[in-house]
Protein backbone atom coordinates (compact mmCIF):
# COMPACT_ATOMS: atom_id res chain seq x y z
CA UNK A 1 0.00 0.00 0.00
CA UNK A 2 1.24 3.11 -1.06
CA UNK A 3 1.21 5.49 2.43
CA UNK A 4 3.46 8.44 1.38
CA UNK A 5 2.58 11.89 -0.43
CA UNK A 6 3.46 10.63 -3.96
CA UNK A 7 0.20 10.30 -5.39
CA UNK A 8 -0.68 11.04 -8.45
CA UNK A 9 -4.71 12.01 -9.99
CA UNK A 10 -6.99 14.80 -10.79
CA UNK A 11 -8.54 13.87 -7.27
CA UNK A 12 -5.00 14.25 -5.14
CA UNK A 13 -4.46 17.60 -6.57
CA UNK A 14 -7.92 18.76 -6.13
CA UNK A 15 -7.89 18.36 -2.14
CA UNK A 16 -4.14 19.26 -1.94
CA UNK A 17 -2.44 22.22 -2.58
CA UNK A 18 0.37 23.58 -4.97
CA UNK A 19 3.68 24.73 -4.17
CA UNK A 20 3.16 27.78 -5.60
CA UNK A 21 0.12 28.46 -3.11
CA UNK A 22 2.04 28.03 0.07
CA UNK A 23 2.39 31.93 0.56
CA UNK A 24 2.83 31.44 4.62
CA UNK A 25 6.19 32.08 6.01
CA UNK A 26 7.80 32.85 9.47
CA UNK A 27 6.69 36.30 10.14
CA UNK A 28 3.41 35.82 8.40
CA UNK A 29 2.33 32.75 11.11
CA UNK A 30 3.71 35.41 13.86
CA UNK A 31 1.62 38.29 12.48
CA UNK A 32 -1.49 35.43 12.16
CA UNK A 33 -1.12 34.55 15.29
CA UNK A 34 -1.01 37.75 16.84
CA UNK A 35 -3.80 39.26 15.11
CA UNK A 36 -6.09 36.84 15.77
CA UNK A 37 -5.24 37.11 19.65
CA UNK A 38 -6.32 40.56 19.71
CA UNK A 39 -10.17 40.89 20.15
CA UNK A 40 -12.27 42.71 21.80
CA UNK A 41 -13.22 38.81 23.92
CA UNK A 42 -9.52 38.35 24.90
CA UNK A 43 -9.58 42.81 26.17
CA UNK A 44 -12.88 41.53 28.30
CA UNK A 45 -11.26 38.38 29.23
CA UNK A 46 -8.48 40.14 30.63
CA UNK A 47 -10.69 42.12 32.46
CA UNK A 48 -13.09 39.72 33.75
CA UNK A 49 -9.49 38.14 35.41
CA UNK A 50 -9.72 41.52 37.89
CA UNK A 51 -10.27 41.08 41.33
CA UNK A 52 -9.71 37.31 40.77
CA UNK A 53 -6.49 36.38 39.99
CA UNK A 54 -3.40 38.25 40.51
CA UNK A 55 -1.61 40.10 37.85
CA UNK A 56 1.10 37.40 38.00
CA UNK A 57 -0.28 34.48 38.27
CA UNK A 58 -2.78 35.48 35.11
CA UNK A 59 0.55 35.88 33.12
CA UNK A 60 1.51 32.68 34.20
CA UNK A 61 -1.70 30.72 33.54
CA UNK A 62 -1.61 32.27 30.13
CA UNK A 63 2.01 31.89 29.17
CA UNK A 64 0.92 27.60 29.90
CA UNK A 65 -2.03 27.38 27.98
CA UNK A 66 -0.93 28.97 25.13
CA UNK A 67 2.60 27.02 25.27
CA UNK A 68 0.24 23.69 25.74
CA UNK A 69 -1.99 25.44 22.74
CA UNK A 70 1.43 25.52 20.29
CA UNK A 71 2.27 22.12 21.34
CA UNK A 72 -1.35 20.96 20.06
CA UNK A 73 -1.69 23.36 17.13
CA UNK A 74 2.25 22.42 16.11
CA UNK A 75 1.10 18.00 15.92
CA UNK A 76 -2.26 18.70 14.29
CA UNK A 77 -0.62 21.05 11.71
CA UNK A 78 1.59 18.29 10.47
CA UNK A 79 -1.13 16.69 8.12
CA UNK A 80 -1.56 20.37 6.52
CA UNK A 81 2.14 20.78 5.99
CA UNK A 82 3.03 17.24 5.18
CA UNK A 83 -0.21 16.45 3.42
CA UNK A 84 -2.16 19.30 2.73
CA UNK A 85 -5.30 18.12 3.74
CA UNK A 86 -8.17 20.29 4.83
CA UNK A 87 -8.94 19.41 8.40
CA UNK A 88 -12.37 18.39 7.40
CA UNK A 89 -11.25 16.04 4.86
CA UNK A 90 -8.87 14.52 7.14
CA UNK A 91 -11.70 14.27 9.31
CA UNK A 92 -12.71 10.96 7.78
CA UNK A 93 -9.97 8.56 8.55
CA UNK A 94 -10.81 8.99 12.39
CA UNK A 95 -14.30 9.20 12.60
CA UNK A 96 -15.63 8.26 8.93
CA UNK A 97 -17.00 9.23 6.38
CA UNK A 98 -20.27 10.19 7.51
CA UNK A 99 -19.19 10.75 11.00
CA UNK A 100 -16.95 13.19 10.20
CA UNK A 101 -20.20 15.47 9.21
CA UNK A 102 -20.86 16.18 13.53
CA UNK A 103 -17.18 17.52 14.40
CA UNK A 104 -16.93 19.62 10.94
CA UNK A 105 -20.49 21.13 11.48
CA UNK A 106 -19.89 21.63 15.35
CA UNK A 107 -16.48 23.49 14.21
CA UNK A 108 -18.16 25.64 11.88
CA UNK A 109 -21.22 26.48 13.73
CA UNK A 110 -18.33 27.48 16.70
CA UNK A 111 -16.58 29.78 14.46
CA UNK A 112 -20.04 30.89 13.32
CA UNK A 113 -20.91 31.94 16.22
CA UNK A 114 -17.99 33.89 17.40
CA UNK A 115 -17.85 35.80 14.10
CA UNK A 116 -21.36 37.15 15.52
CA UNK A 117 -19.79 37.72 18.77
CA UNK A 118 -16.82 39.89 17.41
CA UNK A 119 -19.12 41.55 14.76
CA UNK A 120 -21.31 42.49 17.67
CA UNK A 121 -18.52 43.90 19.73
CA UNK A 122 -17.15 46.11 16.65
CA UNK A 123 -20.50 47.30 15.88
CA UNK A 124 -21.40 49.12 19.91
CA UNK A 125 -17.13 49.96 19.54
CA UNK A 126 -18.39 52.21 15.79
CA UNK A 127 -21.56 53.13 17.92
CA UNK A 128 -20.14 54.61 20.50
CA UNK A 129 -17.59 56.92 18.65
CA UNK A 130 -20.25 57.98 16.12
CA UNK A 131 -22.32 58.95 18.84
CA UNK A 132 -20.03 60.79 20.77
CA UNK A 133 -18.66 62.58 17.32
CA UNK A 134 -21.84 63.22 15.63
CA UNK A 135 -24.43 62.27 17.49
CA UNK A 136 -25.85 59.71 15.63
CA UNK A 137 -26.25 56.46 16.80
CA UNK A 138 -27.41 53.20 14.88
CA UNK A 139 -25.28 49.95 15.99
CA UNK A 140 -27.56 47.52 14.12
CA UNK A 141 -26.50 49.64 10.52
CA UNK A 142 -22.70 49.39 11.62
CA UNK A 143 -23.13 45.39 12.48
CA UNK A 144 -24.49 45.07 8.90
CA UNK A 145 -21.77 46.82 7.52
CA UNK A 146 -19.02 45.09 9.55
CA UNK A 147 -20.21 41.93 8.71
CA UNK A 148 -20.55 42.53 5.11
CA UNK A 149 -16.32 44.29 5.01
CA UNK A 150 -15.25 40.86 6.94
CA UNK A 151 -17.27 38.29 4.79
CA UNK A 152 -15.58 39.77 1.49
CA UNK A 153 -12.05 39.96 2.77
CA UNK A 154 -11.98 36.57 3.68
CA UNK A 155 -14.23 35.73 0.57
CA UNK A 156 -10.70 36.56 -1.21
CA UNK A 157 -8.93 33.83 0.62
CA UNK A 158 -5.50 33.19 2.24
CA UNK A 159 -3.83 35.76 0.11
CA UNK A 160 -6.29 38.66 1.15
CA UNK A 161 -6.09 37.45 5.14
CA UNK A 162 -2.33 37.22 4.93
CA UNK A 163 -2.19 41.14 3.76
CA UNK A 164 -4.94 41.97 6.72
CA UNK A 165 -2.72 40.08 9.31
CA UNK A 166 0.47 41.71 8.19
CA UNK A 167 -0.65 45.26 8.31
CA UNK A 168 -3.36 44.62 11.46
CA UNK A 169 -0.90 42.90 13.80
CA UNK A 170 1.81 45.09 14.26
CA UNK A 171 -0.28 47.90 14.45
CA UNK A 172 -2.39 46.20 17.45
CA UNK A 173 1.03 45.21 19.07
CA UNK A 174 1.79 48.96 19.20
CA UNK A 175 -1.16 50.60 20.40
CA UNK A 176 -2.04 48.37 22.44
CA UNK A 177 1.59 48.38 24.71
CA UNK A 178 1.25 52.02 24.28
CA UNK A 179 -2.40 51.60 26.18
CA UNK A 180 -0.68 49.60 29.01
CA UNK A 181 2.37 52.41 29.06
CA UNK A 182 -0.59 55.06 29.47
CA UNK A 183 -2.24 53.19 32.26
CA UNK A 184 1.01 52.69 34.01
CA UNK A 185 2.27 55.78 34.03
CA UNK A 186 -0.92 57.75 35.10
CA UNK A 187 -1.62 55.59 38.08
CA UNK A 188 -0.53 53.60 41.07
CA UNK A 189 0.97 50.46 39.05
CA UNK A 190 1.71 49.21 42.83
CA UNK A 191 -1.85 49.14 43.87
CA UNK A 192 -2.71 47.06 40.66
CA UNK A 193 -0.30 44.40 41.62
CA UNK A 194 -0.66 44.21 45.25
CA UNK A 195 -5.12 44.56 44.78
CA UNK A 196 -6.59 42.37 47.46
CA UNK A 197 -9.22 39.17 45.11
CA UNK A 198 -12.80 39.78 46.29
CA UNK A 199 -13.63 36.80 44.45
CA UNK A 200 -10.64 34.31 43.96
CA UNK A 201 -10.80 32.20 40.35
CA UNK A 202 -8.58 29.12 40.51
CA UNK A 203 -5.15 28.84 38.39
CA UNK A 204 -6.21 26.22 36.41
CA UNK A 205 -9.83 27.53 35.63
CA UNK A 206 -7.64 29.95 34.09
CA UNK A 207 -5.77 28.68 32.10
CA UNK A 208 -9.09 26.07 31.10
CA UNK A 209 -10.86 29.49 29.95
CA UNK A 210 -7.64 30.40 27.71
CA UNK A 211 -6.94 27.12 26.24
CA UNK A 212 -10.91 27.16 25.25
CA UNK A 213 -10.15 30.04 23.57
CA UNK A 214 -8.05 28.31 21.09
CA UNK A 215 -9.80 24.98 20.61
CA UNK A 216 -11.22 25.89 17.36
CA UNK A 217 -8.61 26.80 15.71
CA UNK A 218 -6.45 23.78 17.25
CA UNK A 219 -8.81 21.72 15.78
CA UNK A 220 -8.81 23.40 11.68
CA UNK A 221 -5.15 24.22 11.91
CA UNK A 222 -4.43 22.21 9.04
CA UNK A 223 -6.22 25.08 7.09
CA UNK A 224 -3.81 27.06 7.45
CA UNK A 225 -0.44 24.97 7.83
CA UNK A 226 -1.69 23.82 4.20
CA UNK A 227 -0.74 26.85 3.26
CA UNK A 228 2.87 26.91 4.60
CA UNK A 229 6.41 27.38 3.21
CA UNK A 230 8.40 24.15 3.23
CA UNK A 231 11.50 23.03 0.91
CA UNK A 232 10.82 19.50 2.11
CA UNK A 233 7.32 17.77 2.55
CA UNK A 234 8.67 13.86 3.30
CA UNK A 235 11.71 15.70 5.64
CA UNK A 236 12.17 15.31 9.37
CA UNK A 237 9.23 16.66 11.54
CA UNK A 238 11.16 19.52 12.69
CA UNK A 239 11.82 20.42 9.43
CA UNK A 240 9.25 20.36 7.27
CA UNK A 241 7.01 22.05 10.44
CA UNK A 242 10.04 24.77 10.77
CA UNK A 243 7.60 27.54 10.05
CA UNK A 244 5.01 26.27 12.38
CA UNK A 245 7.00 25.68 15.18
CA UNK A 246 8.98 29.13 15.04
CA UNK A 247 5.78 31.62 14.18
CA UNK A 248 2.83 30.32 16.10
CA UNK A 249 4.92 29.99 19.56
CA UNK A 250 5.34 33.46 20.32
CA UNK A 251 2.69 34.63 18.07
CA UNK A 252 -0.12 33.39 20.49
CA UNK A 253 1.90 33.43 23.43
CA UNK A 254 3.07 37.00 23.67
CA UNK A 255 -0.22 38.47 21.75
CA UNK A 256 -2.36 36.84 24.72
CA UNK A 257 -0.21 38.26 27.57
CA UNK A 258 -0.12 41.87 25.92
CA UNK A 259 -4.28 41.94 25.25
CA UNK A 260 -4.94 40.58 28.40
CA UNK A 261 -2.85 43.21 30.24
CA UNK A 262 -4.75 45.72 28.47
CA UNK A 263 -8.00 44.09 29.25
CA UNK A 264 -6.81 43.42 33.24
CA UNK A 265 -4.93 47.28 33.47
CA UNK A 266 -7.99 48.68 31.97
CA UNK A 267 -10.58 46.89 33.85
CA UNK A 268 -8.77 47.57 37.03
CA UNK A 269 -8.18 51.44 36.42
CA UNK A 270 -10.82 52.36 34.87
CA UNK A 271 -13.62 49.83 35.06
CA UNK A 272 -13.59 48.97 31.44
CA UNK A 273 -12.38 46.03 29.77
CA UNK A 274 -13.40 47.61 25.99
CA UNK A 275 -10.57 50.03 24.86
CA UNK A 276 -12.31 52.76 23.26
CA UNK A 277 -14.09 53.02 27.29
CA UNK A 278 -10.33 52.50 28.36
CA UNK A 279 -9.26 55.26 26.27
CA UNK A 280 -12.25 58.29 26.66
CA UNK A 281 -11.99 57.90 30.58
CA UNK A 282 -7.86 57.64 30.50
CA UNK A 283 -7.30 60.85 28.37
CA UNK A 284 -10.69 61.95 27.51
CA UNK A 285 -13.49 61.69 24.69
CA UNK A 286 -11.01 62.90 21.56
CA UNK A 287 -8.90 59.63 22.02
CA UNK A 288 -11.63 56.92 21.53
CA UNK A 289 -10.46 56.57 17.96
CA UNK A 290 -7.47 55.33 19.09
CA UNK A 291 -9.83 52.87 20.80
CA UNK A 292 -11.97 52.30 17.71
CA UNK A 293 -8.84 51.70 15.79
CA UNK A 294 -7.64 49.55 18.03
CA UNK A 295 -10.95 47.08 18.33
CA UNK A 296 -11.80 47.38 14.67
CA UNK A 297 -8.09 46.25 13.95
CA UNK A 298 -8.25 43.56 16.28
CA UNK A 299 -11.89 42.59 15.00
CA UNK A 300 -10.72 42.13 11.30
CA UNK A 301 -7.83 40.02 12.02
CA UNK A 302 -9.71 37.97 14.09
CA UNK A 303 -13.11 37.38 12.33
CA UNK A 304 -11.60 36.71 9.27
CA UNK A 305 -8.75 34.30 10.19
CA UNK A 306 -10.41 32.00 12.88
CA UNK A 307 -14.04 32.41 12.94
CA UNK A 308 -15.21 32.73 8.93
CA UNK A 309 -12.10 30.82 7.31
CA UNK A 310 -13.13 27.79 8.83
CA UNK A 311 -16.54 27.72 8.02
CA UNK A 312 -15.81 28.70 4.77
CA UNK A 313 -13.78 25.41 4.46
CA UNK A 314 -16.20 22.84 6.03
CA UNK A 315 -19.37 24.31 4.34
CA UNK A 316 -17.34 24.09 0.44
CA UNK A 317 -15.98 20.42 1.34
CA UNK A 318 -19.55 19.30 2.20
CA UNK A 319 -21.54 20.87 -0.84
CA UNK A 320 -19.18 20.58 -3.49
CA UNK A 321 -21.16 23.06 -5.72
CA UNK A 322 -20.74 25.27 -3.29
CA UNK A 323 -17.51 27.14 -3.84
CA UNK A 324 -15.24 28.70 -0.73
CA UNK A 325 -16.59 32.36 -1.10
CA UNK A 326 -20.19 31.58 -1.25
CA UNK A 327 -19.75 29.08 1.60
CA UNK A 328 -17.91 31.98 3.68
CA UNK A 329 -21.23 34.35 2.32
CA UNK A 330 -23.30 31.61 4.16
CA UNK A 331 -21.38 31.57 6.79
CA UNK A 332 -21.42 34.95 7.94
CA UNK A 333 -24.97 35.64 7.61
CA UNK A 334 -25.95 33.27 9.50
CA UNK A 335 -23.45 34.58 12.18
CA UNK A 336 -25.33 37.71 11.70
CA UNK A 337 -28.54 36.72 12.77
CA UNK A 338 -26.86 34.72 15.19
CA UNK A 339 -28.25 36.92 18.18
CA UNK A 340 -24.40 37.27 19.93
CA UNK A 341 -25.76 39.61 22.64
CA UNK A 342 -27.50 36.55 24.51
CA UNK A 343 -24.13 34.56 24.66
CA UNK A 344 -22.68 37.33 26.16
CA UNK A 345 -24.66 36.82 29.21
CA UNK A 346 -23.27 34.03 29.87
CA UNK A 347 -19.64 34.64 28.51
CA UNK A 348 -17.40 32.47 30.93
CA UNK A 349 -20.06 29.45 30.88
CA UNK A 350 -19.90 29.55 27.58
CA UNK A 351 -16.40 29.36 26.88
CA UNK A 352 -16.00 25.92 28.61
CA UNK A 353 -19.02 24.89 26.92
CA UNK A 354 -16.76 25.23 23.41
CA UNK A 355 -13.91 23.24 25.46
CA UNK A 356 -15.94 20.80 26.39
CA UNK A 357 -17.47 20.03 23.03
CA UNK A 358 -14.69 20.73 20.92
CA UNK A 359 -11.57 19.67 22.83
CA UNK A 360 -11.81 16.04 22.52
CA UNK A 361 -11.58 16.62 18.85
CA UNK A 362 -7.52 17.25 18.72
CA UNK A 363 -6.99 14.49 20.65
CA UNK A 364 -8.38 12.38 18.88
CA UNK A 365 -7.39 13.66 15.71
CA UNK A 366 -3.63 13.86 17.15
CA UNK A 367 -3.91 10.03 18.59
CA UNK A 368 -5.15 8.99 15.12
CA UNK A 369 -2.27 10.54 13.00
CA UNK A 370 1.27 9.38 14.89
CA UNK A 371 -0.07 6.43 16.70
CA UNK A 372 -2.88 4.80 14.45
CA UNK A 373 -1.18 5.51 11.00
CA UNK A 374 2.24 6.44 11.83
CA UNK A 375 2.15 9.81 9.82
CA UNK A 376 1.61 7.83 6.95
CA UNK A 377 -1.65 8.33 4.59
CA UNK A 378 -2.67 7.81 1.29
CA UNK A 379 -4.52 10.36 -0.25
CA UNK A 380 -6.76 8.25 -2.75
CA UNK A 381 -8.56 7.01 0.00
CA UNK A 382 -9.86 10.24 1.38
CA UNK A 383 -11.91 10.71 -2.33
CA UNK A 384 -15.28 11.86 -0.91
CA UNK A 385 -17.19 9.72 -3.66
CA UNK A 386 -15.74 6.32 -2.40
CA UNK A 387 -16.40 5.15 1.03
CA UNK A 388 -12.87 4.24 2.27
CA UNK A 389 -13.61 4.93 5.86
CA UNK A 390 -16.63 3.40 5.96
CA UNK A 391 -16.35 1.67 9.33
CA UNK A 392 -20.06 0.88 10.80
CA UNK A 393 -22.05 2.37 8.41
CA UNK A 394 -19.94 5.15 7.81
CA UNK A 395 -19.21 5.64 11.27
CA UNK A 396 -16.12 4.78 13.24
CA UNK A 397 -16.92 3.64 16.98
CA UNK A 398 -13.79 4.21 18.46
CA UNK A 399 -14.31 8.33 17.48
CA UNK A 400 -17.64 8.40 18.50
CA UNK A 401 -17.30 6.63 21.98
CA UNK A 402 -14.44 8.63 22.77
CA UNK A 403 -15.81 11.92 21.96
CA UNK A 404 -19.37 11.07 23.87
CA UNK A 405 -16.93 9.86 27.01
CA UNK A 406 -14.66 12.86 26.89
CA UNK A 407 -17.36 15.55 25.81
CA UNK A 408 -19.60 14.70 28.96
CA UNK A 409 -16.36 14.32 31.82
CA UNK A 410 -15.72 18.14 30.54
CA UNK A 411 -19.69 18.71 31.07
CA UNK A 412 -18.79 17.47 34.74
CA UNK A 413 -16.06 19.51 34.97
CA UNK A 414 -17.01 22.42 33.13
CA UNK A 415 -14.90 25.11 35.10
CA UNK A 416 -11.65 22.63 33.47
CA UNK A 417 -13.45 20.92 30.65
CA UNK A 418 -9.97 21.42 28.52
CA UNK A 419 -8.31 19.48 30.99
CA UNK A 420 -10.25 16.79 31.33
CA UNK A 421 -11.60 16.05 27.84
CA UNK A 422 -8.41 16.17 25.73
CA UNK A 423 -6.68 13.24 27.70
CA UNK A 424 -9.87 11.83 28.19
CA UNK A 425 -10.56 11.36 24.49
CA UNK A 426 -7.23 10.37 23.73
CA UNK A 427 -6.63 7.20 26.04
CA UNK A 428 -9.71 6.23 25.20
CA UNK A 429 -9.47 6.71 21.13
CA UNK A 430 -6.37 4.99 21.60
CA UNK A 431 -7.26 1.72 23.51
CA UNK A 432 -10.25 1.71 21.37
CA UNK A 433 -8.54 1.69 17.87
CA UNK A 434 -6.20 -0.02 19.29
CA UNK A 435 -7.34 -3.77 20.86
CA UNK A 436 -10.87 -3.61 18.83
CA UNK A 437 -11.19 -1.53 15.78
CA UNK A 438 -7.69 -1.98 13.69
CA UNK A 439 -8.59 -5.55 13.64
CA UNK A 440 -12.37 -5.40 12.43
CA UNK A 441 -11.97 -2.45 10.03
CA UNK A 442 -9.34 -3.09 7.98
CA UNK A 443 -9.56 1.09 6.62
CA UNK A 444 -8.68 2.24 9.82
CA UNK A 445 -4.91 1.50 9.60
CA UNK A 446 -5.74 3.66 5.98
Amino acid sequence: MNNNIENTGSFVESITVKNEDRVLGIGDFIWLWFGMTAQMGVFLLGASFVGRISYVQALLAIMLANLIVAGVLILNGDVGVKYGLKFSIYLRAPFGYKGSYIPTLMRAMTGILWFGIQTYYGALAIDVATEYLWGYSNWFLWYVSFAVIQIAITAGGISWIKYLENAAAPALGLLSVWLIYVLVSQNDFGSFLEAKLSNPMHFWAVVTANLSYWVTVAINISDFTRYVKTENQNGSFFERNRVSIIGQIPGITFGMMIFVSVGMIGGFFTGHGNPVDIISSTLGGNFMLLGLLIILLAQLSTNVAANLYAPGHIISSLFVKVNFAKSVIISGIIGMFSMPWLLLDHFLTYLPLIGAFLSPLPGIMIVDYYLIRKGRLNLEYFNRNEKFFEYSKGFNPAAMIAYVISGSIGLVFLEYSWLFSLPTASVVYYILMRYWVVDKYPESSY
